[in-house]
């Protein structure tokens, strides 16, 4: 028993009692920062987002250094990830309305995988660059006399879908050849994109 008293005596003076209910609470009144939490973090959001907009904001241009080599590039797949790329990122709600002219530029391909999404690229932009979209009419209205059934059917429901007053002059004569077209999906999106204009102007 004396050795077991002697070794607690010893063993105190080494470590004295826990004081630490007296001491300042991390984050409280008169306290100190919590751990890991610099001062002025709350600060650093604002930080934060700038960076992930100049950060989208240099993908974008990424983006367009890829399609401006679009044209000579000879690998199919690489061009359709491109195209890809682009559609996603304006799905998720990022502005690449930038890249309007360079997508337009690729609307001249055989490759029907690459049209469709161009052309929804053109239909999501139009109400917000009409100017833009306008300089795209010569190509729908040439792509609806396509000899492939497919092209003339989405280059007329393209056409349909920009909803703007100042293109029925243009579409007036593509949809009424395609109710006389031999192929059913195209008579089909004929008389959908009839719909379409008479809602847009039903004079």
């Amino acid at each position: 028993h004396q050795a077991l008293h002697s070794y607690r005596r010893r063993t105190m003076a080494t470590f004295p009692p826990n004081r630490t209910s007296n001491m300042p609470v991390p984050g409280g009144p008169g306290g100190v920062p919590p751990t890991g939490v610099p001062p002025g973090a709350s600060s650093s959001a604002g930080h934060d987002e700038s960076y992930f907009t100049e950060s989208r904001k240099g993908e974008v241009n990424e983006l367009r250094m890829l399609l401006r080599t679009f044209a000579t590039e000879r690998d199919k797949q690489r061009k359709r990830d491109i195209m890809k790329k682009v559609i996603a990122y304006m799905t998720l709600g990022i502005d690449v309305s930038r890249l309007f002219t360079e997508m337009m530029l690729a609307i001249e391909t055989r490759d029907l995988v690459i049209k469709k999404m161009v052309y929804l690229f053109l239909c999501n932009y139009a109400e917000t660059h009409p100017d833009l979209a306008q300089m795209c009419t010569n190509t729908l209205v040439k792509d609806c006399g396509n000899e492939d059934p497919m092209v003339r059917g989405l280059a007329l429901r393209s056409l349909c879908s920009l909803r703007l007053p100042q293109m029925i002059e243009y579409t007036s004569e593509p949809l009424r050849r395609s109710l006389q077209d031999g192929h059913a999906y195209v008579r089909k999106t004929g008389v959908m994109g009839i719909l379409k204009m008479y809602h847009l102007n039903k004079e």
